[in-house]
């Protein structure tokens, strides 16, 4: 599990230095993901809280400090394996794949209230935990909570012009590196997994998800 710890700004930009070092040169510096976060945060109203919209680890693994979460739906995007990992759950020889929404479909997922007085903080950890190498776009989304209740939230969509993207592979392929790549943070398959039984724990289907998962566990013979 990402502990907040983890997410120090320091500790942060020498993960980024490891990554250019070792030649993946699109990992950000500091300054820019600061700068990214000065945008995001210009579309917040000082002194209001804020909404963050979850979809995968965020879900099961948030590591930023929230008052109340509720079951949300964003309209016009859907979850989709599309970015490499080389790094964190893979390796360069076998790299993994990562989850991002791209345009087009459905994405349940959750909101998180971040307190007025923490918002500050707390999007700043965010920021040092999703954009490591800018494969992401940062957007306020309207979100829909259970009671039909419409929510401004924050949220990561994938930048399809970023070099880790891959969103046109085949699912068999996809499958493939999801079964069988793994790095530091452990394996590519339990990141599928935490997505995939978080969202029965909340009563929520994707089709995607479950695909993928019957199809990772085929390729290894049921076991997880």
């Amino acid at each position: 599990m990402l502990k907040r710890e983890e997410l120090t700004p320091e500790r942060v930009e020498q993960l980024a230095k490891e990554a250019r070092a070792a030649g993946f040169d699109y990992f950000l510096s500091r300054e820019e993901r600061e700068r990214r976060l000065a945008e995001a945060m210009a579309w917040w109203i000082r002194g209001t809280d804020a909404w963050v919209f979850g979809y995968g680890s965020l879900m099961w693994n948030p590591a930023f400090h929230y008052v109340e979460r509720r079951p949300a739906r964003l309209e016009g995007y859907r979850r989709s394996f599309c970015f490499w990992t080389p790094m964190g759950r893979g390796s360069p020889e076998k790299p993994g794949l990562m989850l991002a929404i791209e345009k087009g479909g459905v994405c349940d997922g959750l909101a998180y209230r971040v307190a007025a007085a923490d918002v500050e903080s707390e999007l700043s950890i965010l920021f040092n935990r999703e954009m490591l190498s800018g494969v992401y776009d940062a957007v306020w989304v309207d979100v829909t909570d259970a009671a039909g209740q419409h929510l401004k939230a924050i949220t990561f969509v994938i930048n399809p012009t970023h070099p880790q993207y891959c969103g046109r592979l085949e699912m068999d392929r996809k499958a493939d590196h999801i079964a069988h790549a793994e790095g530091r943070r452990g394996t590519c398959r339990a990141y599928l997994f935490g997505t995939a039984d978080h969202l029965r724990e909340l009563g929520l289907r994707d089709p995607y998800i479950e695909a993928l998962e019957s199809e990772v566990l085929r390729l290894r013979g049921g076991r997880r």
